[in-house]
């Protein structure tokens, strides 16, 4: 046999035999090997929960920001992309809120004739005192909270869904600012319950004030996880939202729609030059409102998630800190009750590398462990959260890689300390002791 066979079958054996020391020790110590293990585990799980939730959201935002491709793009009157999620003040860019002036929701046609659009909308999500959602659709005493918005009437070529009955609003409605509303089939059922709501007059404002719209049309949105979470949609025409109800100029936007065929780059530039001369801007002047492709938007969602991945980590971290501690003391102790065993080894002509090695084996081995039941967990977890909830949680591959290997290094770090003091025991003064 060569020496490398030998060395190779003495490497099998030091782990095989740092593994069943590993096993024995928690057979030994239930106790304080569950501890080390239950901090592992919280760690691990805590990793694979929150990378399959945030991963399916990213999907799910994807979904919801480009339900006709990626196309699409928007003008706003400035540029919230910059602003970030690191909190605190405003900067000194982020003021253009205030500064700019609101967008005139008529430039919507405008942009529509440019070559290659095939379609602009005026959009705008009315709130309340308490912020989106605080608006009430009622009929009677029955009453429901919803997402309200006001569109255009080309918004059906631009956002995909269906009409399950009637009809959208018309350009000739939209102009004369009709008070008519598309509504979706939740708001249907629980203010019309088994009635047909087509040509049924609502009432939308707050607190049981407000306008009355004659529903024209129920509508489906595309399926995604945030259509889940906030049922109860009411579409209304842009300009009889603007009469009848109050509208924050700020909040105004503009969607866009490029032709299928055009270049999203040429239709992007194509429609900064028209705004610009639809604000008057001189060559010399700087923009007072923003053209912003959904990349962008998806990039400031991305600062959001990572975010949400900071705290992640902090999180698993705080769990692979507690089960590090436990295996500090676990290993010290197997150290002190192995001093006689250790001496007798290093006697016998053990090297220092070789019991330090086994010692490391046995520290990961605690908290690989830890790491696998963490995942098995969070596996659960994540079948029952797809099964029970709408948001499509998916277990990437690397934060299963990633959790394995962070148990193993938390294993490895925090055992080097007494697999060092194991291996730097002296050999005559390990065999006295008692």
């Amino acid at each position: 046999m060569t020496a490398r066979a030998c060395g190779g079958m003495g490497f099998l054996s030091t782990v095989t035999e740092g593994i069943a020391v590993a096993f024995d020790s928690i057979g030994a110590n239930k106790v304080r090997s569950g501890l080390t293990i239950l901090g592992v585990t919280i760690g691990v799980l805590v990793v694979m929960v929150m990378a399959a939730a945030i991963t399916g959201i990213n999907k799910s935002f994807e979904d919801a920001m480009s339900p006709n491709g990626i196309a699409t793009f928007y003008v706003a009157h400035w540029d919230f992309t910059s602003a970030g999620f690191g909190g605190g003040p405003l900067s000194e860019e982020e003021p253009d809120l205030f500064r700019n002036k609101p967008l005139d929701p008529r430039w919507a046609r405008d942009l529509g004739r440019i070559p290659g659009i095939r379609s602009a909308s005026p959009f705008v999500e009315l709130t309340g005192d308490f912020g989106p959602g605080a608006f009430e659709a009622s009929v009677g005493s029955d009453r429901v909270e919803i997402s309200f918005y006001g569109v255009g009437a080309d918004y059906l070529e631009i956002y995909s869904g269906d009409i399950i009955s009637g009809r959208w609003f018309t350009h000739p409605e939209a102009e004369r600012r009709a008070p008519v509303a598309v509504i979706d089939s939740t708001v249907a059922f629980d203010l019309f319950g088994s009635l047909d709501p087509l040509g049924r007059e609502i009432r939308i404002g707050e607190g049981g004030q407000g306008a009355m719209f004659r529903v024209i049309g129920v509508y489906r949105v595309p399926a995604n996880l945030f259509a889940g979470l906030a049922s109860h949609f009411v579409w209304v025409p842009f300009a009889s939202a603007d009469k009848l109800l109050p509208v924050w100029d700020r909040a105004v936007s503009i969607i866009v729609r490029p032709e299928p065929e055009a270049d999203l780059q040429t239709a992007l530039d194509a429609t900064h030059a028209r705004m610009r001369q639809l604000r008057r801007l001189e060559p010399s002047e700087e923009d007072d409102f923003a053209v912003l492709s959904q990349d962008q938007l998806l990039n400031l969602w991305g600062q959001l998630t990572n975010v949400l991945f900071a705290a992640m980590l902090g999180l698993s971290s705080i769990g692979l800190m507690v089960g590090g501690v436990g295996v500090i003391g676990i290993m010290m102790i197997s150290v002190t009750e192995r001093t006689r065993e250790i001496g007798l080894r290093k006697a016998m002509g053990g090297r220092r590398r070789d019991i330090m090695w086994q010692f490391l084996v046995e520290a990961a081995t605690l908290t690989l462990l830890g790491g696998a039941t963490g995942m098995l967990l969070g596996g659960a977890i994540v079948w029952a959260v797809n099964g029970l909830t709408p948001l499509p949680a998916v277990v990437p591959l690397w934060s299963i890689v990633a959790a394995l290997a962070a148990s193993v290094l938390t294993g490895i770090g925090f055992g080097l300390y007494p697999a060092s003091r194991a291996a730097g025991l002296d050999p005559i003064e390990a065999l006295r002791y008692e």
